[in-house]
């Protein structure tokens, strides 16, 4: 298998494949029937819990340590919440998504983790799975018009940093294959965190830079919310 490139042209064009498929559906539903809405929210919803139950064959299928079996990443737990607020659950749901999944999972398409580029499983897969949490959440923002407030921001920052504490002692607990929210260490690859001090102080930077992603995801909203008046 050919070993992954960053911006390299399997990358890049998987990068905007995604973008344009993502695009398209959301614009075929928005033209569609109420009732075809429904049962499109409703498939989404069902992808996005299948695939996040699917991480214990992913982690075998693809060499991963067993730690890998559990999914705890934050674009596993963004997959799950909106898949459950697709399916009719809370709406704290969607914005825990909404703030967990739009700036993190594009960035972990912009610079995934990988050793191997197309056409590897774990490549598809990756690209598959952070593509659904987009148009999951594309789904509630684009067709239902649904948004966060700002009181949203504050309470899944408040949640962030509450399941970052827990997700640190988990690391610890399962041992030297555990680095999920990349709370241990950096991950493979090229990625932003690659800027910060080495580990265990790359916390230092990544805390921060989460909260600024999730308000950075917010900000269009305030703008609007000022320029209306509202």
């Amino acid at each position: 298998m050919q070993t992954f490139t960053l911006f390299g042209f399997s990358h890049i064009t998987s990068i905007i494949l995604t973008y344009i498929i993502i695009a398209l559906i959301l614009f075929w539903v928005s033209h569609q029937s109420k009732e075809i809405k429904k049962n499109t929210e409703v498939s989404i919803g069902v992808l996005l819990i299948t695939h996040y139950f699917m991480q214990f064959f992913h982690a075998i299928s693809f060499d991963l340590s067993w730690q890998e079996i559990i999914p705890l990443h934050m674009c596993d737990f963004s997959k799950l919440a909106i898949g459950l607020y697709l399916l009719g659950y809370d709406k704290r749901f969607f914005h825990c998504a909404f703030f967990w999944g739009v700036i993190p999972a594009s960035m972990a398409l912009l610079t995934p983790a990988l050793t191997f580029g197309y056409p590897h499983p774990e490549f598809i897969n990756f690209y598959y799975g952070h593509g659904l949490i987009l148009l999951g959440v594309g789904m509630p923002v684009f067709i239902l018009k649904e948004r966060p407030q700002f009181e949203d921001f504050i309470s899944v920052v408040k949640i962030t940093l509450t399941m970052t504490a827990i997700i640190f002692v988990i690391n610890h607990l399962l041992g030297e294959g555990a680095n999920f929210w990349y709370l241990k260490d950096k991950p493979n690859g090229d990625t932003i965190i690659n800027f910060f001090p080495s580990a265990p102080f790359h916390v230092l930077g990544l805390i921060p830079a989460a909260i600024f992603a999730f308000y950075l995801t917010y900000l269009p909203y305030q703008l609007r919310d000022k320029i209306s008046g509202a």
